[in-house]
């Protein structure tokens, strides 16, 4: 039972930031710059601990970030103009979600 409700405590939390990344990005972003992003990221690789990719930021700033099943976020540097690998791990405990944010 106590894995359902820390399931259901992670899908609460992704379908929240999903929410709020969503309002954020209509308020703060251009429609040009909510289309097309100043970065790009190839070669994804995840596991259930965590995810990596290849990332060439153009314009603005970028940053990966990881939700885990524990109940705790973490997020790297900010990242100008250049090619960045991003990834995030949860350490011993699973991932929730894994994005990317960008900023103008």
């Amino acid at each position: 039972m106590k894995f359902s409700t820390v399931r259901n405590k992670a899908a609460a939390s992704v379908g929240a930031l999903a929410a709020l990344t969503a309002f954020c990005g209509v308020m703060t972003a251009s429609p040009a710059q909510a289309a097309n992003p100043g970065y790009h990221c190839t070669n994804w690789k995840s596991t259930s601990h965590g995810w990596s990719a290849d990332c060439r930021v153009t314009r603005g700033m970028a940053r990966a970030m990881v939700e885990c099943w524990d109940g705790t976020s973490h997020y790297g540097r900010w990242m100008g103009r250049g090619s960045w690998k991003f990834g995030m791990s949860c350490g011993r405990s699973k991932m929730g979600a894994s994005d990317v944010e960008w900023k103008p």
